[in-house]
């Protein structure tokens, strides 16, 4: 190879490079973007039921 040649492969492969990391860096940017619009779930308080607990630690044992 001569010098002209490893010139335009060098050229071509930073350009590749640069253009892998914009295209990464902005799809990271928008999955963070879609990721915030989700809606967070409620948390529900829930009610223990003694009675089921017990008939469990019965099956147990």
């Amino acid at each position: 190879m001569n010098r002209k040649e490893l010139f335009l492969l060098s050229i071509g492969v930073f350009l590749t490079v640069v253009a892998w990391l914009t295209a990464d860096i902005y799809n990271a940017a928008t999955q963070q973007k879609i990721k915030s619009k989700t809606a967070i779930p409620t948390l529900q308080r829930y009610q223990i039921n003694q009675g089921i607990l017990n008939n469990l630690k019965q099956k147990t044992n």
